[in-house]
């Protein structure tokens, strides 16, 4: 059930516009220092893109269709740039890990897209079906897509392992479906939650949790289990999923706000009263600080064994690699790049340096919640 925060009126409607980028062209854009992400060069693939990503893309395109998704599923796949998806956070893998992440990952999101968001099919596939090979009845073309997944998994990973992914699978449909009912919430009454409500519903949706498990696949091992209870590793997981969901959030704003879907940068804007640039900026400002959070942990973190280090040390990196990569996919995605925030007469593009510095000196700490007159007495 949606606890209400409140449904005070909306920002005044003259403190920013979203524009297409067609419109946004000869606009001025805000070049200072306000919304640029700080990331250390260590978070910063040495190859950009994998070399399999076009393939992947291809791959995924062909085995929708033979799962039956219909002529506009299919389009909106081929919209959301599956080669970048796949391609831009996870660099390094091999052809064949890039080709299943990528059909997991884009399956993940056709599905979310179509019936999760709109409260339609929730996880069904559970860890003793997809071990014994019991296929659940009246499987839709989304739950055939996941069993195939799953059951190639289950040929390859131990039973533990799988229970876990189905696990983390399940959590996030639950979330994700308490999540859709506050955007439903959100659409037809304006009814915000509360910004640290919110933040946490983001992380639990984002999807990290599961996705990381699919790095131990690719390199055909598993972590052990003491390891991913552990609460560095458990911080560092949250962590990854508060960049992802952070970036998200702060580069699908245009978009979030042409489609009245729920945003941290509206909440904030509603919460404390404060405009357009002053949120954003605290947004980045708050995703830089996980970054050097997770470094933090991360350079402290003892394997539970010597024969364990590299592949902990090589999972830290690639779980780096894969959160800032989705940020990175997001910040030239046509699906997010097509809506421009114009305020005060200038436009706000969060962006990343063209070249990654070195860690900073200092610490970084998260930051304040920005100042701001309380939203009800606007």
């Amino acid at each position: 059930m949606i606890t209400p925060h409140d449904s005070a009126p909306e920002p005044a409607p003259d403190s920013f516009v979203v524009v297409s980028t067609r419109s946004a062209a000869p606009l001025t854009r805000d070049r200072t220092g306000r919304f640029l992400f700080q990331v250390p060069r260590r978070w910063r693939s040495p190859s950009p893109r994998s070399p399999f990503a076009a393939e992947a893309e291809h791959q995924v395109l062909d085995w929708f269709e033979t799962l039956g998704c219909t002529g506009a599923e299919l389009s909106r796949a081929r919209r959301f740039d599956a080669a970048g998806y796949v391609g831009i956070p996870f660099p390094a893998l091999s052809l064949e890990s890039t080709v299943f992440i990528g059909k997991y990952l884009s399956l993940w999101l056709l599905w979310d897209d179509v019936e999760v968001e709109t409260l339609g099919n929730g996880w069904r596939i559970d860890a003793e079906s997809v071990i014994s090979g019991r296929r659940p009845e009246r499987m839709t073309r989304f739950d055939e897509g996941w069993w195939q997944l799953l059951r190639h998994l289950a040929t390859r990973r131990s039973p533990r392992w799988i229970a876990d992914l189905c696990e983390a699978m399940t959590t996030w449909s639950n979330a994700a479906v308490e999540e859709a009912e506050v955007i439903a919430a959100f659409r037809e009454r304006r009814v915000y939650l509360p910004f640290e409500r919110q933040l946490a519903l983001r992380i639990a949706t984002i999807g990290m949790y599961a996705t990381v498990y699919l790095l131990e696949d690719a390199y055909d091992a598993e972590l052990p289990r003491e390891l991913h209870a552990s609460p560095k590793v458990l911080r560092l997981k949250t962590l990854a999923n508060q960049i992802v969901g952070l970036g998200n959030d702060i580069l699908s704003f245009g978009k979030d706000h042409a489609e009245r879907h729920i945003n941290l940068a509206s909440t904030l804007m509603h919460e404390r009263g404060v405009s357009i640039d002053t949120a954003m900026e605290h947004l980045v400002r708050m995703h830089d600080a996980a970054l050097e959070e997770y470094d933090v942990l991360a350079d402290s973190l003892d394997a539970p064994s010597r024969e364990d280090g590299p592949l902990v040390v090589r999972w830290l990196q690639d779980v780096r690699y894969a959160s800032l990569g989705f940020s990175l996919w997001e910040a030239q995605a046509p699906r997010y790049t097509a809506h421009k925030v114009l305020h005060r007469d200038r436009l706000i593009e969060p962006r990343f340096p063209s070249a990654f510095p070195g860690p900073p000196t200092s610490s970084l700490r998260p930051p304040p919640p920005p100042e701001g007159p309380p939203a009800a007495h606007r």
